[in-house]
């Protein structure tokens, strides 16, 4: 059965960018797309996507070599001292 094709918004969210930064990367040949005929709206590949979020992925640090953050207490809405730190 055939991958069912991703619009310019799917994709983006797949990736956490932004529409644009996806046509962006289409017409830069980053990210291979389809053009529909008569409409040219662009369509992409689910594997092509994945493949593209593993790769973005990759160049993260690990999580255990990140920041350390210390969960608090909700905070309500209003900005008490100590919510926000220097």
């Amino acid at each position: 059965m055939a991958q069912k094709l991703m619009n310019v918004r799917q994709t983006a969210d797949v990736l956490g960018v932004h529409e644009n930064t996806i046509r962006n990367w289409e017409e830069r040949g980053i990210l291979p797309a389809v053009r529909l005929p008569g409409s040219g709206f662009r369509r992409f590949d689910p594997s092509a996507v994945e493949q593209m979020r593993k790769e973005m992925w990759a160049h993260l640090a690990p999580a255990d070599e990140g920041p350390v953050i210390t969960p608090r207490a909700a905070i309500s809405g209003h900005i008490q001292h100590g919510d926000l730190e220097a």
